[in-house]
């Protein structure tokens, strides 16, 4: 028995000595990676204990030519006869695995075998497929992310510059979600997101992809559709998020809205399109959410106006050019001025618009900077009262609204209770105004902060009551100190059986429960009356007008002029 010692073969392959007798392959059956020597035809020969293993055991290795694939879907052969290197796919009786394979020429005599050595890579292959997926998805939803749609639509704008096809691009928001993460925490919020993906991704269908972008932000990409049947997809969507969830036993009501932009009617850049979609998402926010817009050029400079004006305003907050002034609310039996509320009106020093509180309110509510407005309200208007009441005596309370997401952040109490500790005044003599419609929409999600807030000291005001139904039921339970009564009511008051009965009865069922109540907007000297026939509570409105306690304004000397 002869052997060849030479280590280069053809081509500079490696070359392993020939042995004579299959015993002699035996050396190689504890080697701990899979070995395989196969003949010219590629038929077995011989495998270790590691390859058959790696194979699942002998039937799948007797038919190598159906078991061990390589994945650059060449034929074995002729990998083994040119191939150093390459990868294949095992097969197995139970599972597939990826390996790399190693060929080298062994010669016997004049017949070539080959040793082919076999590196299982299954689990680099996976951890390099799903770090690829990572990079290219949402790891919360599976939705593809901006850099997949980026990749995606490089072959759409390829299309769209030769003309071909028609795609729409939707901009998605979920509606109410915010309020989720606030009322049951970010792991609920999770949830939810993946109920919602799922209801997108089912409603859009083969129509199209979608993607998430991050917090609540989605984007589906339409292909090949008409305008009219993108329109009915993005309906469909929204009619889906809407329906409640149920999420680990709570019912969960959300909403969305879209905005749609289509190529090339709205341009033909991804960019381009992206932009004309959110102009029509803001067009439905604006609108009032839970609906389906089609991008119009005439209201993009309309959201560009607007978003200036909303930085516009973080600066007037930075900068303290704010007027904030205060109207007196009177007792109804001694005609005493026993409270004042502040109230806030902004004249923009760029455009020349003014917006008063309720505008400026809604402005703020829209760029997500209520909560910033209501501490700055906080904290100037106790300042300001503090200046011209440091005792209870004159006047007791000083009344503020605020928005009630403001009461779902956290840190309300905390920045509530620093700014009343900074001026020394006594938190039973600030007011917090919240709406009721806002109260009721919220529900249980207020109550943490509200009785927080009233264990301090601090006074809740449900404001804007009677605007629809009356239902007191709710208020004892969050501790409510006072309600103030809607103004359509003052003006019903007179000459209307029934808001004069509704309010004598509200007025009574107050006493009961311990809630102080207010009228606004008392504009006569007969509604004052006829107010006071009722019982004590608080008026304010433009019969006031001219009472002791002067508007003040925070706005550098325009203030000073005031005060002085």
């Amino acid at each position: 028995m002869t052997e060849r010692t030479d280590h280069t073969g053809r081509d500079g392959r490696g070359l392993v000595s020939a042995p004579t007798t299959h015993r002699d392959f035996e050396i190689l059956s504890t080697v701990p990676v899979g070995v395989l020597v196969l003949r010219r035809d590629a038929s077995l020969l011989f495998a270790n204990e590691a390859a058959k293993a790696l194979f699942g055991g002998g039937a799948a290795l007797s038919c190598l030519i159906e078991t061990f694939c390589p994945t650059d879907g060449a034929e074995l052969e002729d990998n083994l006869r040119h191939g150093h290197h390459f990868e294949a796919i095992v097969a197995g009786v139970d599972s597939h695995r990826q390996v790399m394979v190693s060929v080298a020429e062994l010669t016997r005599a004049d017949e070539p075998d080959f040793v082919v050595s076999l590196t299982d890579i299954t689990e680099l292959k996976r951890a390099t497929e799903h770090a690829e997926f990572l990079a290219h998805h949402d790891p919360l939803t599976r939705l593809g992310n901006r850099t997949l749609l980026q990749s995606v639509w490089d072959a759409v704008e390829q299309r769209l510059a030769a003309g071909e096809g028609q795609i729409h691009a939707l901009a998605l928001d979920l509606d109410r979600f915010k309020e989720v993460n606030d009322q049951h925490g970010h792991a609920m919020g999770d949830l939810v997101l993946r109920q919602a993906a799922e209801r997108i991704r089912a409603a859009v269908g083969d129509a199209g992809q979608v993607f998430r972008f991050g917090g609540d932000e989605f984007f589906v990409m339409l292909d090949g559709l008409s305008r009219e049947t993108a329109v009915e997809v993005a309906r469909q969507i929204v009619e889906a998020v809407g329906e409640p969830m149920s999420v680990l036993g709570h019912r969960i009501s959300i909403g969305c809205s879209v905005g749609i932009a289509s190529a090339p009617l709205d341009g033909t850049r991804r960019d381009a399109l992206h932009r004309a979609s959110d102009i029509a998402l803001y067009d439905v926010k604006h609108q009032g959410r839970g609906d389906v817009a089609c991008f119009d050029p005439l209201r993009e400079q309309s959201m560009l106006d607007q978003r200036l004006l909303q930085a516009d305003l973080i600066v007037a907050m930075a900068n303290d050019v704010i007027d904030l002034a205060f109207e007196a609310q009177h007792d109804s039996v001694s005609g005493e001025i026993e409270s004042v509320e502040a109230e806030l009106t902004w004249t923009n020093g760029r455009t020349g618009q003014t917006l008063a509180a309720e505008g400026l309110r809604a402005l703020a509510r829209e760029a997500g900077l209520s909560y910033l407005l209501d501490l700055w309200s906080v904290r100037h208007a106790v300042s300001r009262f503090v200046e011209h009441h440091p005792t209870d005596g004159a006047c007791p309370h000083v009344a503020v609204t605020v928005d009630a997401a403001t009461l779902l952040n956290p840190d309300i109490v905390d920045a509530t209770l620093r700014v009343l500790a900074d001026h020394g005044l006594s938190p039973d003599r600030l007011e917090l105004q919240v709406a009721e419609s806002a109260v009721l929409s919220l529900g249980e999600a207020l109550t943490p902060a509200i009785r927080r807030l009233t264990e301090t000291g601090v006074r809740i005001v449900i404001t804007e009551f009677g605007a629809g139904r009356p239902d007191l039921g709710y208020l004892r339970s969050l501790g409510v100190a006072r309600l103030k009564l809607h103004r359509k009511l003052a003006a019903r008051i007179l000459g209307d059986a029934d808001a004069e009965a509704m309010m004598g009865a509200v007025w009574t069922l107050c006493q009961r429960l311990g809630i102080a109540m207010s009228a606004d907007g008392i504009e006569t000297d007969r509604q004052w009356r006829a107010l006071q026939r009722f019982g004590r509570m608080r008026a304010q409105g433009p019969y006031f007008a001219g009472g002791p306690m002067p508007n003040v304004s925070v706005a550098g000397s325009r203030a000073d002029a005031c005060l002085g």
